[in-house]
């Protein structure tokens, strides 16, 4: 007789074990998000590693950091509640509650993809890593939250204006290894050579460099990313018509220290962008603009730097503003020298 209530018990048993698994398998609904970080890495570099950051009190703040910035220059945005909304959704559709505890490597790949993700939500918390391996829906998940927090980012960094052709020479007295460091990357919209952590040049005096990771020989290190700096017309510059511009740049340039060939690769690049306009407003931004909008790390340290920025605006009617004073800068030594230009497409 209790072989016979015990056949009946254990597949009843055998059924609610299977039935609690399945349950605690399943999860339960994500609400109430406090916060939420999410990071992953593919291990190729400085824009495929990326930490996203939400939290939530009275008001939304989401985190975006690439590999390479730290964490105080991170770029932080107020957003709304919507956001969060949309991150519950992604989390609840693709039953992510479920991954709480998943905790799985392959040790036996080197330089592979991992992700983390920590959860805090209704007094309850979700904690899941992976070294190539991966949670169930993953790349979904992965896809989905990397559209929201960019579309975030994205927005917030259209609101400024860009830097655009920035592009640096390095003059040392003698071959020299250089490195050179954007103290911003996060700014950072594309460059070239591609720029991981820094470039890592050999310099010559006649001013030609050697790539060290592709063995390619360049005349400059190119980069464009975001201004924060410039953002409006201000007291002093210079109202410059169209058909004076050549002469005004040649004479401008000279002072602020650009060589002939600078001068010359400065103005074909932006001669077409003022010629045709009726007024321009330039101004150029001055040293301490430029040093806190993107500072240069350069090793080892050069004797001379020259950075100069062109703000600009097309203007149909003269306006009156103060002149603005240019200082003019001696070449002495190891010589850094960086030109760009921003258009105020925001005033």
């Amino acid at each position: 007789m209790k072989n016979k209530y015990l056949l009946l018990i254990i597949p009843v048993i055998i059924i609610v074990i299977i039935v609690i698994m399945c349950l605690s398998k399943k999860g339960g609904k994500i609400t109430n998000i406090k916060s939420i970080k999410f990071f992953y890495s593919t291990g190729n570099g400085i824009n495929e590693s990326v930490s996203y950051e939400l939290k939530c009190n009275n008001n939304c703040t989401i985190t975006v950091k690439k590999e390479g910035v730290s964490d105080e220059d991170a770029t932080k945005i107020d957003v709304d509640k919507n956001v969060l909304d949309c991150v519950e959704k992604v989390l609840n559709k693709y039953n992510v509650s479920s991954w709480n505890g998943f905790d799985k490597n392959n040790r036996y790949v080197l330089d592979g993809n991992s992700f983390s993700l920590s959860i805090d939500y209704d007094n309850k918390s979700i904690n899941a890593h992976g070294y190539m391996m991966w949670p169930k829906n993953y790349k979904e998940v992965k896809k989905e939250l990397d559209r929201i927090f960019m579309d975030a980012y994205n927005n917030h960094n259209n609101n400024k204006d860009v830097d655009y052709k920035p592009i640096i020479y390095l003059y040392p007295t003698d071959i020299t290894d250089v490195t050179v460091k954007l103290g911003y990357p996060d700014k950072l919209i594309v460059t070239y050579p591609k720029y991981d952590k820094e470039w890592d040049v050999v310099a010559y005096p006649n001013g030609k460099l050697i790539d060290k990771k592709t063995n390619r020989e360049l005349y400059s290190l190119f980069w464009e990313g975001y201004n924060t700096e410039s953002n409006n017309i201000k007291e002093e510059g210079f109202i410059v018509k169209g058909d004076s511009v050549q002469e005004f740049l040649e004479e401008k340039l000279s002072i602020l220290g650009l060589n002939e060939k600078e001068q010359e690769e400065f103005i074909i690049y932006w001669l077409p962008k003022l010629m045709n306009n009726k007024y321009n407003y330039i101004r150029f931004e001055t040293m301490e603009e430029q040093n806190r909008n993107m500072p240069l790390i350069i090793d080892p340290k050069p004797d001379t730097v020259i950075r100069v920025n062109m703000e600009y605006k097309a203007l149909d009617d003269k306006i009156e503003i103060k002149e603005q004073k240019l200082n003019s800068p001696k070449r002495e030594g190891f010589t850094v020298v960086e030109w760009g230009g921003t258009i105020l497409e925001l005033v």
